[in-house]
Formats: C-alpha cells, sequence, structure tokens
C-alpha cells in the first residue's frame, strides 16, 4: 500500500473512531438522562406510599391488618401515578395489583419484601390485564422497594416513549455516522494529498540541491584546474618571456574573475532557498534605466535602446536589479559587435530583445535550467547561472519569465510581476 492510501486510510479511521465515540458518547448521556427522569418518578411516588402507609392497610402474614386502601400520587409535574402499582406482603405473595397489568414477582422482589434487600430497579416486560393472551407486554421500568414493617410495593412505569425516542435518535446518530466517515474519508484523502505533495516538494528541493551541489562541483574544477596550471607554470618557468609572463597572467586574471562570477551566481541561487526579505514600494522604470546605463559601461560595442513606462512595484529591490542585469548581460554577450539590444517597460513587464543568433527551438525550453548553455553558445564565457536567477527571482516575487525566437533572427525574453501600479509622469518645467 503506498504513502498516500496509507496515510488516506489512518485518517479516515481516526476521524471516523471520533466520530462513532462521539455519537456512542451522546447516545448513553441522552439514555441514561432519559431514564433517570423515570427512575427519579419512580422514587417520588415510593416515598409517598412509604409516609401514606397505614392508610394503605396492608396485610401482613397470618392475615393482619386492614382493608388495602388508596394508593397515593404524585403531583403532575412528578409525573403523576405509575401505570403499574403492585403491593406484596412481607413473604413476597402480591397483595393487589392496582393498575392496568400485572407484573410478575422474580426471587429478587420476594427478597425486598422480606427485609433482605435493597430498592432495586429492573426492566421488564409488564402483562396487560385487558388482553393477557398478547404477546410480550409493554416494556417498563420497575422499582421494587421495602416497606417498614414489612412488605414491599413494585412501581412500573412505560419505556415506550423513551424506546421512541432513543429509536430516532440511534436513527439520526447512525446517518450522522454514516455522513462523519464519508466526510473523514474526503478529509483523509485531502490531508494526504497534501501531505504527499509537502513530501513531493520536500524530495524535489532536496535533490535540486544534489543536483545544484553536483553540477557547482564540476563547473568550479575547470577555473580552479585553469589557475592552478597558470600558477604551476608561473612558479615553474622563471626564464618566461615577459610577453608570456603577461599572457598567463591576463588568464589568472580573466579565470579569477569567471571564478568570482560563478562563486557569486551560486550564491544568489542559494539565496532562493531563504525566505522572502521584506518587500519594498520599488520604481521598476529607474529600476530597469539604472541597469541599463551599467549595461552600457560593460558593453559599449553594443547599443541599448529603452522605452520605459513610469511604474512601481512591491519587490525586493537588490534581488529584482540583479535579475535585470542579468537579462541585459545576457543580451550584450550574445548581440555582435554594433549589435542593438532593445528594452521595453509595459506595466509590470520588462522585454529585453537581442539580435544575436537566437536559441534552438529544441532548447529554447530549457534555458532557464541551471548549467544550461545552448548549442551554439557553448564557446562563450559564462556559467549558465544568470537565466536561472532569473527565473528564481521572477517566481519568488510571483511573477514568471518567458523566451521567444523573434524573427529576423535574436531572442526575447520577458519578465513579467504582478501588482504593476503605473506612476504619473513629473511635469516638463516651462521653457521660457
Amino acid at each position: 500500500m503506498g504513502l498516500r492510501r496509507r496515510l488516506a486510510l489512518t485518517t479516515t479511521l481516526v476521524v471516523a473512531g471520533v466520530v462513532i465515540l462521539a455519537a456512542l458518547a451522546c447516545y448513553f448521556v441522552m439514555r441514561g438522562e432519559l431514564r433517570g427522569q423515570v427512575d427519579d418518578q419512580l422514587r417520588d411516588q415510593t416515598g409517598l406510599i412509604e409516609r401514606a402507609r397505614p392508610e394503605l392497610g396492608l396485610r401482613g402474614p397470618g392475615g393482619r391488618g386492614g382493608p388495602l386502601g388508596g394508593v397515593p400520587e404524585p403531583p403532575p409535574r412528578a409525573g403523576g401515578a405509575a401505570p403499574y402499582t403492585q403491593l406484596l406482603d412481607a413473604t413476597g405473595a402480591p397483595q393487589a395489583a392496582l393498575s392496568r397489568g400485572t407484573l410478575a414477582v422474580t426471587d429478587a422482589d420476594r427478597a425486598i419484601a422480606a427485609g433482605d434487600a435493597p430498592l432495586r430497579l429492573s426492566d421488564r416486560q409488564a402483562e396487560r390485564s385487558s388482553d393477557p393472551s398478547a404477546d410480550g407486554g409493554d416494556h417498563v421500568r420497575v422499582l421494587t422497594a421495602p416497606i417498614a414493617g414489612g412488605g414491599a410495593v413494585m412501581l412500573g412505569r412505560s419505556l415506550a416513549g423513551v424506546d421512541r425516542v432513543l429509536g430516532r435518535l440511534r436513527l439520526v446518530l447512525a446517518l450522522l455516522c454514516v455522513a462523519g466517515i464519508g466526510f473523514a474519508a474526503l478529509l483523509g484523502r485531502r490531508a494526504a494529498d497534501r501531505f504527499v505533495a509537502v513530501l513531493d516538494r520536500l524530495e524535489g528541493s532536496q535533490a535540486a540541491q544534489r543536483q545544484l551541489v553536483a553540477d557547482a562541483s564540476h563547473e568550479l574544477r575547470t577555473p580552479v584546474t585553469a589557475l592552478r596550471t597558470n600558477a604551476e607554470l608561473l612558479l615553474e618557468q622563471e626564464d618566461l618571456a615577459p610577453a608570456e609572463r603577461r599572457a598567463l597572467l591576463a588568464d589568472v586574471v580573466d579565470q579569477t574573475e569567471e571564478l568570482s562570477a560563478l562563486v557569486a551566481d551560486l550564491i544568489e541561487l542559494a539565496r532562493g532557498d531563504q525566505p522572502v526579505a521584506e518587500v519594498h514600494d520599488v520604481r521598476l522604470d529607474a529600476l530597469v534605466a539604472e541597469a541599463v546605463e551599467r549595461a552600457r559601461r560593460h558593453a559599449p560595442s553594443v547599443r541599448f535602446t529603452s522605452d520605459l513606462e513610469p511604474v512601481s512595484v512591491d519587490a525586493v529591490g537588490d534581488r529584482l536589479g540583479r535579475a535585470v542585469n542579468n537579462l541585459l548581460d545576457n543580451a550584450a554577450k550574445y548581440s555582435p559587435d554594433g549589435g542593438d539590444v532593445e528594452v521595453t517597460l509595459r506595466g509590470g513587464a520588462i522585454r529585453v530583445r537581442d539580435h544575436g543568433p537566437g536559441v534552438p527551438p529544441d532548447e529554447l525550453p530549457h534555458i532557464f535550467d541551471r548549467f544550461f548553455r545552448a548549442t551554439n553558445a557553448r564557446g562563450q564565457a559564462g556559467s549558465g547561472l544568470g537565466l536561472a536567477i532569473v527565473k528564481q527571482v521572477a517566481e519568488r516575487h510571483g511573477g514568471s519569465v518567458a523566451a521567444e525566437a523573434v524573427p529576423g533572427g535574436g531572442l526575447a525574453i520577458t519578465l513579467t510581476l504582478p501588482g504593476a501600479r503605473p506612476v504619473a509622469r513629473a511635469p516638463e518645467p516651462a521653457t521660457r
């Protein structure tokens, strides 16, 4: 059985168990309350009979005592007289049945009448005097209580009304249990789906971290090896010509810069696993304009043109700036000398279009993967992490990034951010 199914089954059983236990508790509490009311009414009438015993004239063994008098009735608020009333003498023999039916006398009742046992409550079937041949009879609650001086009184109240209420309650609770178990199954399935989804994300994150470490180790090996080789050559070859020494040192500087850029990119990617920093209101057009000026300084052979709509967004300024810089650096890297890079901003969408070699159609969906290098761009320097950082920053801000081939050659990448707000342009100063 799979993890998802086990979790769903466990959750269903737990919730169903709680529902069933709650239903049983409700049933038995209600049953005790209803039967307790009947018991209280029987005890109240028993107390009245005991106080009125002289007027009852109960005969004892040997025929002592006067004629049987009336049995006192409790007030209506106490339930009225018990429908079944029966007096026993000290031997347990019935003296009279002052009701619509008779109550069978048991050994326990005789022991109470003889004074050998305390009062007792029990359930039994009563025979109706109007139809003694009828099957069964009323389900009654009987209280057998001793009377001072000998004998006992048996009082019975029908439990038919209580049984009807409890029957309806059992039906309602059974339906609630069925509905509760169905809800528990649905809840268990949803809880299992969410838990498994969390586990899948966690496993995916761990797999991505392991892949990042593996890829980073591979990418770091090349510049580190080159640095070590050049450094050893400089140490061992003391008679190198000045031009050769300068060339080796230039290679060392280039490799150091490449290594520094790779480490910076790895650190930036690692920041993506941290909680999102506090966002601020950022003028997106100003941020992009600043990035364009930086790109012009770093790539003077490329012409950058921009058309920026004044907007602001809620963002982490330094991380968003890094993403825009990566977009412009990527466009400049693959643009020919004298080539154009067009930057536009409309709403929350930043579009950077170059006129370079573009990306093969089958490789276009992978350009935002970590360490991915297009086949027609592997001769260029770089780590293959710049666009992966752009994607990470976009997703961390609730946005997205997409790339498309442009007719006439080149590549257009659009970074879209949610919640962009237009900003009114400052009025131009009046001319005299």
